[in-house]
């Protein structure tokens, strides 16, 4: 699906891209990881969108010297042509499904695209990809030199906004019951729904559902790809078994570990499952009742990961 940003069109995350633009406009470097359709690429044309807009509205003097870029390095020939540069005085690079680059991204490259070689201007770069972009920059020892940015899934109050003059709002709680706040899930979710005249009656909402479950498969089993670890894994099913919210020291005494916070990081980056801090405590959760059916179904039939 295509990428949504802009006003009023991009919803959510607002708190993250104010943060975002402000270290971008001083000049700071980022890794922004995340999931399948987990909105990387909305995130990157909103960061772009937004950096070209504010100049115009006086709140930074500095935003009006700025000149930002986006690439999508899906297209193989587009790194060739950011290292061949001129990049036209660009001082904020957007990089997008940098995964491509992964264990091929050599240390001089970096430092040229960062404007550190070749007397080249510097310039701040976002770097957003998934799983195996995010453990090649660990290695790499981006940090702290990049600041990271793990995406997770929306807010409640973010998924109702999206929501919102999309379905009717006795449908949203449903909804919200089943797709949790994945915003892909949702956008399928929500359209199917829009499409029936009503949903009402078990026949009907088990129809839906199904089309539902066979249009998100592929995206769901892209999700698990992402696992690398058995203890990722293994909190998964321990989640998805509970249902519920659970506090991360029960689960990691349920599973036998001193912690359960990089697994769960992980978990959470690929919008597997959602994590809030509370008042009593943090609380992790694989509240999607979609994906929970469809991966204990695909559980039981012993469908091999590849």
């Amino acid at each position: 699906e295509a990428p949504v940003y802009g006003e009023p069109w991009f919803i959510g995350r607002a708190g993250l891209v104010r943060n975002m633009v402000g270290r971008l406009k001083r000049g700071q470097s980022l890794l922004v990881f995340g999931g399948p359709k987990l909105g990387k690429t909305s995130l990157l044309l909103q960061l772009r969108w937004l950096l070209a807009h504010s100049g115009s509205s006086g709140t930074s003097r500095q935003a009006e010297t700025q000149t930002v870029q986006y690439w999508d390095l899906e297209d193989e020939s587009v790194w060739p042509r950011i290292l061949a540069g001129p990049l036209d005085g660009a001082t904020i690079l957007l990089l997008d499904n940098c995964d491509r680059l992964a264990g091929t991204l050599t240390s001089r490259e970096r430092h040229l695209i960062l404007g550190r070689q070749n007397g080249g201007p510097a310039r701040a770069v976002v770097w957003a990809g998934g799983r195996a972009w995010h453990d090649f920059a660990r290695r790499q020892e981006f940090h702290p030199a990049h600041h990271p940015v793990p995406l997770a899934v929306l807010l409640e109050r973010e998924a109702r906004e999206l929501l919102t003059g999309v379905v009717s709002p006795d449908q949203v709680s449903w909804i919200l019951s089943m797709a949790g706040t994945h915003p892909y899930i949702l956008k399928v979710l929500s359209t199917g729904v829009a499409s029936f005249d009503h949903v009402s009656g078990k026949a009907a909402s088990d129809r839906l559902l199904g089309e539902v479950r066979a249009k998100l498969a592929p995206f769901f089993m892209a999700c698990l790809q992402g696992l690398r670890e058995p203890v990722e894994r293994r909190l998964l099913d321990s989640l998805v078994d509970r249902g519920g919210p659970t506090n991360p020291r029960e689960a990691a005494r349920t599973l036998g570990l001193p912690t359960v916070k990089p697994a769960a990081d992980t978990l959470c980056c690929l919008g597997l499952i959602s994590r809030w801090n509370l008042t009593d405590g943090a609380a992790l959760q694989a509240g999607c009742r979609l994906f929970n059916d469809w991966y204990l179904t695909h559980q039981s039939n012993h469908t091999p990961i590849v």
